[in-house]
């Protein structure tokens, strides 16, 4: 019988890597189905004292840290005069205190994430793997390690009439780290490169029953289920697991599946948009609520940003039923740090973020504010755009500061 170890060569192997995953997949896919039945989202409007944490990120990170904490606090002034609300700094959470210590975040990072009932975070960048194999995503990770199943990033356009919500799968994609992919090789050249992508069932049902709540709130009867079920196993499991959760927990919810390459192309016509046809009962829904994996969600949220002017301009929020982490949708912004243009970062993404986290805890008034204040900076011509309209973040930041004050 022929060893894997006469096939492929290097300490790579890829049946002990699956092993290791799926023993500590099936830790936490253990502890999550707990919840199965008991999906009530927490009222964080009513938990005093309330502590918010704040990470100022790598990159432009800083430079939009700024605006979002100057909003943060200045919509909040009262509560946290009073100690009702507190916000604290998240230490040491820099690319550069994790490549020292190897680590994906250091422990006076966890020490203070561990006290957070939510988190405002600016961008983190993720290490170059080729160099630092043992750093993965600060990003993921943190959304693993509080249990954040849900990507929640809304996209709204008013002239287009517009307005629905990417319901993205935290879990179940294959990120580039030691555990879940690796490269291998023949005659000494890297010549495979794998990676496992498990998909859990109750994170499907989990994500779905956000999803539903969310069509409901909104007056609708109707989700998209976008998944590549044609060709991925996970997938084609995912899309069964949410439309038989929907039959059983919602039935008077319609749903339509869609594959992201057709749903791609949908979301270059409006219109269609608004009138998708649900599988159930053949009926027209307008789309405000959509349910992906990890990855399609991924695209089809940066995607749907063209419809609020581009990745820079769309908020995200990573939630549980209990707990969120906010932040922008987008990067660290490394090549215009590298040419000297991280001050003309824009700093909507950020404060979208942050008025979302706003309504997370009760406070969806200051969300409206928010967004009616980012509003007015679109309509001034002064969102800062890498520096070709010579806007930079420090302005529109107190532009906003005074719509905010009226």
């Amino acid at each position: 019988m022929t060893e894997f170890s006469d096939i492929f060569e290097g300490s790579y192997n890829p049946f002990e890597a699956l092993a290791e995953l799926l023993e500590k997949e099936k830790a936490r896919v253990l502890k999550a189905i707990e919840s199965r039945g008991k999906f009530v989202p927490v009222d964080l409007g009513k938990k005093r004292p309330l502590k918010i944490g704040f990470a100022p990120g790598d990159g432009i990170g800083p430079i939009v840290a700024k605006a979002a904490r100057t909003i943060l606090e200045n919509m909040l002034s009262d509560e946290i005069a009073e100690g009702d609300i507190i916000v604290v700094e998240i230490p040491d959470l820099t690319i550069e205190k994790r490549i020292e210590l190897d680590v994906v975040a250091p422990p006076s990072s966890i020490e203070v994430i561990d006290q957070c009932d939510v988190i405002l975070k600016m961008p983190l960048e993720t290490p170059d793997s080729s160099k630092y194999p043992n750093v993965p995503s600060a990003n993921v990770w943190m959304r693993q390690y509080m249990d954040l199943f849900a990507c929640v990033r809304h996209i709204k356009n008013d002239e287009m009439g517009i307005d629905f919500t990417v319901f993205r799968c935290n879990f179940g994609t294959p990120y580039q780290d030691a555990k879940s992919a690796g490269m291998m090789k023949i005659n000494g050249q890297d010549e495979y490169s794998l990676c496992f992508w498990p998909q859990a069932r109750i994170d499907i049902e989990r994500l779905t029953h956000l999803a539903c709540l969310h069509a409901k709130k909104n007056n609708n009867d109707f989700v998209v289920l976008n998944f590549k079920d044609n060709v991925i196993r996970p997938d084609a499991a995912g899309l069964n697991w949410a439309r038989a959760y929907i039959d059983e927990n919602f039935p008077e919810i319609d749903y339509l599946g869609v594959k992201p390459d057709d749903f791609s192309y949908t979301l270059t016509q409006p219109e269609k948009i608004k009138a998708m046809k649900g599988e159930k009962t053949g009926k027209t829904f307008k789309l405000t609520s959509m349910v992906c994996n990890n990855i399609v969600g991924d695209m089809a949220g940066d995607e749907a940003g063209m419809y609020v002017g581009g990745i820079g301009g769309v908020g995200s929020a990573n939630v549980s039923f209990s707990q969120g982490m906010f932040e922008a949708g987008g990067g660290t912004g490394t090549r215009m740090i590298k040419e000297n243009r991280g001050q003309f970062a824009s700093p909507v993404a950020v404060v979208k973020a942050t008025g979302e986290l706003l309504s997370f805890i009760g406070y969806t008034d200051h969300q409206k504010s928010i967004l009616k204040a980012l509003d007015a900076l679109t309509a001034a011509n002064l969102v800062p755009n890498g520096g070709r309209n010579g806007v930079t973040c420090g302005r529109a930041t107190e532009f906003l500061l005074k719509e905010l004050s009226n």
